[in-house]
């Protein structure tokens, strides 16, 4: 058992548990629903244990860099490698594995903080990150990410959920909706080739919505939502169970949205009553920015400077019988 502080917050009927160990959100249970709406594992299964990320807040760069390698302001910079030859999430030593501070805490949202130092896994700057979650009327929760530095350095938070709507079984008859007209097409080590392709007359056309046993194979993609971040949230996913009745809203503030279809779940997570974490179980929903964008100048910056201020918002709403 972690003895990483839970906190609980909710409102009208809706309750979600959040871990300090990762900022993790451990369970989202709306009002009259029976099961959690996302994968909730055993609490010593976080931090560190965590390899698929679930639940948990990543950084300081969500997603991957090519080669953990990067420049910034005439300098070049090696970050850690922990996905194949590149640098995944923040590397070995990212927010998913680190314990949080509780800075704040109502009975409808709670702040937490944490400090990465200068060239912690490789990274330039002290930076000093916040992650607020508040649940809000409606049945939705609202995840906000800020960020401050001390020196030039680049900045990518997201929540790393995995979403099933029907609480058990996979996702495979789950319907998608992503209102993105392109995608990063990859290569063998899941890293963006640099082509912002069309979904049109493709499998990740989901501009209209379709059936995830419809999606392409292998499909861990950034989905090109827009061309920078904006100050409101705006569209980025709809997803249905016509099995359960449920139907998760989403939007964020964030250019990209990675797609991930939960394949590699291969049972060495259990779920939080003990059963295996099978593949396909969860889809991963993250807005970010879109991966390896310090070396690509085509995509949306990541760049964050003193005195400027990081934040991204994404707010999940769920509705039944919709």
């Amino acid at each position: 058992m972690s003895d990483s502080p839970t906190i609980i917050i909710e409102k009208d009927g809706m309750a979600v548990e959040i871990l300090a160990l990762g900022a993790s959100v451990v369970s989202i249970r709306p009002r009259g629903a029976p099961h959690s709406m996302v994968l909730s594992m055993p609490l010593d299964q976080y931090g560190a244990a965590n390899q698929s990320y679930a639940g948990a807040s990543v950084g300081r760069f969500a997603n991957r860099i090519a080669r953990g390698r990067f420049d910034l302001a005439g300098r070049s910079y090696q970050l850690s490698i922990n996905d194949g030859v590149n640098h995944l999430h923040g590397g070995t030593g990212g927010f998913s594995t680190q314990e949080w501070s509780i800075l704040e805490r109502s009975p409808s949202r709670a702040v937490l903080t944490t400090t990465a130092k200068d060239g912690d896994d490789g990274y330039p700057g002290n930076l000093y990150a916040r992650a607020i979650f508040t649940v809000l009327a409606g049945d939705a929760l609202e995840i906000a990410y800020e960020a401050v530095t001390d020196r030039p350095t680049i900045a990518n938070l997201t929540s790393h959920l995995y979403f099933n709507l029907d609480g058990t079984g996979d996702v495979l008859g789950h319907d998608l909706t992503v209102p993105a007209g392109h995608y990063l097409p990859v290569d063998e080590t899941t890293m963006p080739t640099g082509e912002i392709a069309s979904v049109a007359g493709t499998r990740f056309d989901f501009c209209e919505g379709r059936r995830l046993a419809d999606r392409p194979e292998g499909l861990d993609h950034n989905f090109c939502l827009y061309s920078h971040r904006s100050m409101n949230p705006r569209p980025a996913a709809t997803l249905r169970s016509e099995r359960s009745g449920w139907t998760l809203e989403m939007t964020t503030t964030e250019p990209g949205l990675q797609v991930y279809d939960g394949a590699k779940f291969d049972g060495s997570q259990s779920h939080a009553d003990g059963r295996p974490i099978e593949a396909f179980a969860g889809l991963a929903l993250e807005p970010q920015i879109w991966p390896d964008a310090p070396n690509r100048p085509s995509f949306p910056t990541a760049l964050l400077l003193p005195g400027e201020t990081y934040r991204s918002v994404s707010r999940y709403r769920f509705i039944q019988g919709s």
